[in-house]
């Protein structure tokens, strides 16, 4: 939401905050990938019976890892990194936590297929431009004031406590000091 206020468009999953922003900037200034929600239990499903593919292009930076290109001479990091790509390539499992649980590996041609509207799209440099700025312009919504009033009513179930007015009692005015200017020396 930061980068949006300073003009920058979205590459992302539909989900969390990109749904509010792309109601409020427009299905234009955002370059959306991945399933959507009522999507996620059909893949689940389909990953269980053994269709769960892994692109080729991911599948050669999987190999790249595994290969130690990553984690030249660290064997601690290499370590880790297996057992993350392990876990992706528990294809049975997407969707929990043994397994793909992000559906990373689903996701992963529709990211390209978006990287490359994005890289198409920054050759236009006015359309960019122009992209950029409503964007920009459609974020007043996610003011502090407005998200915190939200919040404190809808998620916290507060209401705002008035601020006492000071009270105080009159005070005499004293009479403006007159300041002498100090004498130049010859």
């Amino acid at each position: 939401m930061k980068f949006v206020m300073n003009g920058g468009l979205i590459i992302g999953t539909m989900d969390g905050a990109n749904i509010e922003i792309r109601e409020e900037g427009g299905d234009d200034t955002m370059f959306i990938f991945g399933c959507l929600e009522h999507e996620v239990p059909s893949v689940v499903a389909q990953a269980k019976q053994g269709h769960y593919p892994i692109d080729g292009r991911l599948q050669a930076v999987f190999q790249a890892i595994r290969n130690g290109e990553f984690s030249r001479d660290e064997p601690e990091a290499h370590g880790e990194f297996m057992s993350i790509i392990d876990r992706l390539c528990n294809t049975y499992a997407a969707g929990t936590w043994d397994g793909d649980r992000y559906l990373v590996i689903h996701d992963f041609p529709s990211f390209c297929d978006a990287q490359a509207r994005v890289d198409a799209m920054y050759k236009d440099k006015a359309t960019w431009c122009k992209l950029s700025i409503q964007a920009a312009c459609s974020m007043a919504k996610f003011s502090t004031d407005r998200t915190m009033k939200e919040y404190a009513e809808v998620i916290w179930g507060v209401k705002p406590a008035p601020r006492p007015l000071a009270i105080s009692a009159p005070t005499a005015r004293a009479a403006p000091a007159v300041v002498e200017p100090a004498p130049v020396k010859p």
